[in-house]
């Protein structure tokens, strides 16, 4: 019984803890990825400095990987330092690459949908309006790249929000059943006697 109340202890601080992560996510994005960075950021540095600490501790570089790998670290540790100092570049990078990504491949769907119009292939236009909604938004993530940072941080924490909600719930409904069946056992167990 005790193993149960600890277990039960464990899952309620965990939801409590991801509930806060997932409202963290959905009403601060981009403080949360900014964090995300400085953490990236940090690990990236420790592991770099590590590194080069333990070939300095050996004091030689004994084959290329050695030195290939000190570059390397030096490289991370240089990294860590313009993340520290604007985290949001990464941000913008990744989210670039999706917008240019998004703004290529709808382009190249609206030609083929175009063709599809001279062939008088019905319901076209509705594949030409949503891939053209498609590159709007590539064009609106190339111009803003917190845009699509925003929306997809905010959904992960009201993911995050609603996935921990619906366990409590479900916790709940798992210990009435278990009370229910814990009364149940004890009216039986008296109409025995």
């Amino acid at each position: 019984m005790i193993e149960f109340k600890q277990i039960k202890w464990n899952s309620t601080v965990n939801l409590i803890v991801l509930f806060i992560i997932g409202l963290l996510l959905l009403i601060f994005p981009i403080e949360s990825l900014n964090i995300a960075c400085y953490l990236i950021a940090s690990m990236l540095m420790l592991a770099g400095a590590a590194y080069i600490y333990r070939v300095v501790k050996k004091r030689a570089l004994e084959t290329n990987e050695d030195l290939i790998s000190i570059v390397i670290s030096i490289a991370a540790i240089a990294i860590s330092i313009t993340i520290f100092v604007d985290p949001t570049w990464v941000i913008r990078a990744i989210n670039s690459i999706i917008g240019l990504f998004l703004i290529i491949n709808s382009s190249l769907n609206i030609v083929s949908l175009l063709k599809f119009r001279k062939d008088r292939t019905t319901s076209w236009w509705i594949f030409l309006v949503l891939t053209s909604i498609v590159l709007i938004l590539g064009i609106l993530v190339i111009i803003n790249p917190e845009f699509l940072a925003k929306i997809v941080v905010r959904l992960e924490g009201a993911t995050l929000v609603i996935d921990t909600l619906l366990t409590m719930i479900l916790s709940y409904k798992v210990n009435k059943l278990l009370e229910y069946k814990d009364e149940k056992k004890v009216i039986k167990e008296i109409k025995v006697d």
